[in-house]
């Protein structure tokens, strides 16, 4: 079957590490801990309100956290599961190639993020390009900035999402280290 991500990388995915690239060719699904962190002040107050609407839990320290990493030959899904039982959805849509400078938009409820990537060291970094609510585009200087990646340490799938305000500063994040399930026999 042809795969959303591989199509999309082409020649360049080889370039991936060998874990991320079964995983974006089988799927899978991964399971851990993720450490959730608020900013300070006002960033701190939003950035828990914005969690919470996500399904992400508004209070700060490690908790259980799984996702499963699905592929159709068009889309890419990813569904995170928090300690709180809430699953948060999102779809990556691809557009043009790596190689023709394209880029994902990855859609979760009515947000959408158009998200470029870098490979660094067999790694992949989300590079946010720009971001709309009910298809409108949020201004630049009004945009929130969010940072994400994914590597490949020690066998563990290690990943960071962060999210700054502008003029405020970092809102939230969550990171961990994750373990892939094993199949069963």
């Amino acid at each position: 079957m042809k795969n959303a991500v591989a199509h999309w990388f082409g020649e360049d995915f080889d370039k991936l590490n060998p874990l991320l690239r079964r995983l974006h060719t089988q799927g899978g699904r991964l399971y851990g801990k993720v450490d959730i962190t608020f900013g300070t002040g006002i960033s701190g107050l939003i950035g828990r309100r914005i969690a919470g609407k996500l399904g992400i839990p508004s209070q700060a320290g490690k908790v259980p956290f799984s996702v499963e990493i699905r592929h159709s030959p068009e889309t890419l899904f990813w569904s995170r599961t928090f300690a709180n039982g809430h699953t948060m959805t999102s779809e990556f849509q691809p557009v043009k190639t790596f190689r023709q400078g394209g880029y994902w938009i990855e859609s979760s409820g009515p947000v959408n993020i158009q998200l470029g990537v870098s490979i660094e060291g067999g790694n992949w970094q989300w590079l946010q390009q720009s971001v709309s609510i009910f298809q409108l585009p949020i201004p630049t200087i009004l945009m929130p900035k969010v940072s994400a990646g994914k590597a490949i340490i020690d066998a563990l799938y290690q990943f960071e999402v962060k999210m700054a305000l502008p003029v405020l500063g970092f809102a939230f994040g969550y990171s961990g280290k994750l373990l892939e399930y094993a199949e069963q026999a």
